[in-house]
């Protein structure tokens, strides 16, 4: 069978060959010649003092050519150019589609099976290793792994409810396989091929170089499905009454016509009840609303029924609404309204409000001991110490309302640092004509006055105001003249809102109408510092807990009913969790306490529940190179010298070679060594 060598270079080391051809031809000198002085004048005889040119120890010589031989074979790395001595033929990497959308139909207990049974029945030429896809890819097999193994892991593995990328698992199959033995390289893609996910990446470099991939199919298009998402709720004080607002996002795929939604909240029913699913629309947003204490902490689960529906995964949305705290206010301002709104007469156990003196403003700045909201009217920007505060509850990340009741030049020097430019001078309509046209309805404070049972803000009406032009901020309200009248700043960690006018009966009637109250309760609420530690994720999504630097807690515990799921260890005021894989509810408590001091809520990504599917994706070509796409040659066509470098790696003549040259230089030494002993 043919040789070829891995390094033939080496093979100038055969020149070695003359040191033991040299050390058994060279004339030994004869160093035990005793000269006699008797027999100085004789004549000389033709006697040589030097041994004859001949060749000595014929098989010692032999040996030491061998041994000079097998090491310069070893250098050079003889390999067979024969395709049978390929061990590997093949490396295969199977990309397992582990998120929720691929439950849909049973379709990943099927894929799961198939990449069991196609293990055990590939053959020893073929290496395996199995990738999961979820939200962060994992290899479940490697290619060093048993067959029994690798078939017991992917029993075992249950399915699961996060999102993950297509790219991101492609990488990680790249990576194995860039390190593998096989001659060839696949990638057999087990998947739903969700639409949404290949046009997440479509633009990314392409990486699959020589890589065949498989991607099976799909057996339609579209799925049907009934979804629930994004549930939200959100706290109103309306008079004496504390009223939970309550949304979420029900999307349909498919035909169904009617659905029964449920909604529990704290183990009370609040509703369960038919929604009939128009055709035209694909997405609907469930409203509700009931009373609640406000220090009560409030948690549940809203449900879906209906059919036909493929994904049942995506059925229930869970939700958590910490306890109100009462928040404290300092207020600057001469007017009647906001302090009798203010007052604790109105505001007793949601706001506690602090009224500063314009004169102790030096005493205020100097003690340090800000309130979570300003209330300020803008004729104190005027004074230096006014400027100073205003400016410190901003870079604090503390919250600041500002009511643009008069202007003057110091003034709109410091709107102009917050991010506003007054125009021109005040605009006076004929009062009583000039009222709110258009607000955001998708911005927190006012989405609750979509609900007529918070009254019409349409019937406010506006007799005077100032034309702010907002170089750093976003205008929520405007009038029917299409002037912004109510703006949330962007320039500041802290939360600003600004008012284009003051509340005062001159210049709108807002103060005497019944939305007042609620909309200055949500502009506090919106203004007031927020835990920066989400209640809502992902499953398998990380939290960062952020706790007091002197903080005692030691660790926190993430528990689900009372059961114990997580632990993490306190350091330096951070703590970090893992969300569990399955959707639900999970309670944070501190050390050894059970009482809850936060609740988790995770649900599935409303991603997943778009099944619509692509049968032949257009970022899988984007993603290979030009000569990945080539057909894979057959073995016996493949030409001798294109045998991979992995695949001479595998073949055994060097250790052979190794072993034999070990041993010839072993045999040598003793030969040698005894042959001394003898002389």
């Amino acid at each position: 069978m043919p040789f070829s060598f891995l390094n033939p270079w080496f093979l100038l080391g055969a020149l070695a060959l003359a040191a033991p051809l040299w050390l058994h031809l060279r004339r030994k000198a004869e160093t035990d010649i005793v000269r006699f002085s008797a027999l100085r004048f004789l004549d000389d005889s033709p006697h040589p003092r030097a041994s004859p040119l001949r060749l000595r120890e014929v098989l010692l010589f032999l040996l030491r050519l061998l041994a000079v031989l097998l090491l310069v074979g070893e250098f050079a790395w003889p390999y067979l150019r024969e395709k049978q001595a390929v061990i590997v033929r093949e490396s295969r990497v199977y990309v397992l589609d582990n998120t929720l959308s691929h439950q849909a139909g049973g379709a990943f207990e099927r894929a799961r099976d198939r990449t069991a049974e196609e293990i055990g029945r590939a053959g020893a030429d073929i290496q395996v290793a199995v990738v999961e896809l979820k939200g962060q890819p994992r290899v479940l097999v490697s290619f060093g792994q048993g067959r029994d193994a690798a078939r017991q892991k992917l029993t075992e593995l249950a399915p699961s409810f996060q999102r993950g990328s297509y790219l991101a698992a492609f990488r990680q199959a790249h990576s194995l396989l860039a390190n593998s033995l096989g001659e060839r390289k696949r990638i057999s893609f087990l998947s739903d091929s969700q639409e949404n996910q290949w046009t997440e990446n479509a633009n990314t470099p392409r990486f699959l170089n020589r890589i065949a991939v498989e991607v099976p199919k799909p057996a339609t298009t579209n799925a049907p499905n009934l979804a629930l998402s994004e549930p939200r709720l959100q706290r109103i004080f309306l008079g004496d009454r504390s009223l939970v607002n309550f949304t979420a996002k029900l999307t349909r795929t498919g035909d169904a016509d009617s659905a029964n939604v449920s909604l529990r909240a704290n183990g009370q029913l609040i509703f369960t009840r038919p929604v009939e699913l128009p055709k035209e629309a694909n997405m609907i947003l469930l409203q509700a609303q009931w009373e609640a204490e406000p220090g009560l902490r409030l948690s549940g689960e809203i449900s879906v029924e209906g059919t036909p529906d493929a994904l049942a995964g995506d059925n229930r949305a869970f939700f958590s609404l910490p306890p109100v705290r009462e928040g404290q206010v300092a207020l600057l301002a001469l007017s009647p309204y906001l302090r009798l709104a203010l007052s604790p007469d109105i505001m007793r156990g949601h706001w506690a409000t602090r009224g500063l003196e314009p004169t102790k403003l030096a005493d205020e700045v100097t003690a340090n001991q800000d309130a979570e909201v300003l209330v300020i009217e803008s004729n104190y920007l005027q004074s230096a110490d006014a400027r100073k505060l205003v400016w410190r509850y901003l870079t604090n990340q503390r919250g600041v309302i500002l009511l643009v009741n008069r202007v003057a030049p110091a003034v709109n020097g410091a709107l102009r640092e917050l991010g506003f430019e007054v125009q021109t001078a005040s605009a006076t309509p004929t009062p009583g004509t000039e009222r709110i046209q258009y607000f955001f309805s998708n911005h927190a404070i006012f989405h609750p006055f979509l609900s007529p049972d918070y009254g019409n803000l349409l019937d406010i009406t506006v007799g005077k105001y100032q034309r702010l032009k907002a170089m750093q901020g976003i205008p929520l309200l405007f009038a029917q003249s299409g002037e912004a009248l109510f703006f949330e700043g962007t320039k500041f960690p802290g939360r600003l809102f600004v008012a284009a006018f003051g509340f005062e009966r001159e210049q709108t009637s807002w103060p005497t109408h019944v939305t007042f109250i609620p909309f200055l309760d949500l502009c506090l609420q919106n203004s007031r510092p927020a835990d920066a530690t989400p209640l809502d994720y992902e499953p398998g999504a990380v939290s960062m807990l952020s706790l007091a630097s002197d903080s005692p807690v030691r660790e926190v515990v993430l528990r689900e009913a009372g059961r114990e799921v997580e632990r993490a260890t306190v350091a330096a005021g951070r703590a970090q969790l893992r969300m569990p894989d399955k959707p639900g509810l999970y309670a944070v408590s501190h050390d050894a306490s059970t009482e809850p001091e936060r609740i988790f809520s995770v649900n599935p990504s409303p991603k997943e529940s778009l099944l619509t599917y692509v049968e032949s994706p257009e970022a899988l070509k984007l993603w290979q190179l030009d000569r990945a796409s080539e057909p894979a040659k057959p073995l016996a066509a493949t030409a001798p010298a294109q045998l991979s470098r992995a695949a001479i790696l595998q073949q055994q003549i060097w250790w052979w070679l190794l072993l034999a040259g070990a041993a010839a230089l072993l045999l040598e030494a003793v030969w040698t060594s005894v042959r001394k002993e003898l002389v």
